[in-house]
């Protein structure tokens, strides 16, 4: 039996912007499923679902939020390695999509911080735990946002 040889194997080598562009569209993906998961735990808050189920919901948007950071740090890598793509439109999009990603997950790490030490001082935290939580939903609509944008510039794209 002959074995196949390694190189045959391997995916054909794409372009420094082809691979940006790929990445740009996980980046898309991983985004809208960060907003969605975001969404379902704010909704279940609203109805006031068990707190087993909103543990469970929580992990699951901590996961969202965690492949949502690994895929920016992935598109900073490949974007930085294609310069002949700034002159595309998806690029721009792309780049504006990564900001907003980085953003929500800045405003997602001080809601957490605030809200660590919110018990002990809850009169004198709770001014800055409200404001925390509401730049954290600007950030939320703000990434909502980039991925509409992002879609009109590559609609190929499925999410």
């Amino acid at each position: 039996m002959v074995k196949p040889n390694a190189n045959t194997l391997a995916e054909p080598s794409t372009s420094p912007s082809a691979a940006a562009c790929a990445t740009a569209d996980a980046m898309l993906r991983a985004a809208a499923e960060c907003a969605r998961q975001h969404e379902r735990l704010g909704r279940c808050l609203e109805i006031g679902c068990s707190d087993a189920e909103l543990v469970r919901i929580a992990q699951l948007t901590n996961l969202a939020d965690s492949h949502l950071d690994d895929t920016v740090a992935e598109y900073e890598s490949a974007a930085t390695a294609a310069p002949e793509a700034k002159d595309e439109r998806w690029w721009h999009e792309a780049n504006a999509l990564w900001l907003a990603g980085r953003e929500l997950r800045r405003r997602h790490a001080g809601t957490d911080y605030v809200s660590k030490f919110a018990g002990r001082h809850a009169k004198e935290k709770l001014a800055e735990l409200t404001m925390e939580y509401e730049l954290e939903r600007s950030a939320l609509m703000g990434l909502k946002q980039a991925i509409q944008a992002y879609r009109t510039a590559r609609p190929a794209v499925e999410s």
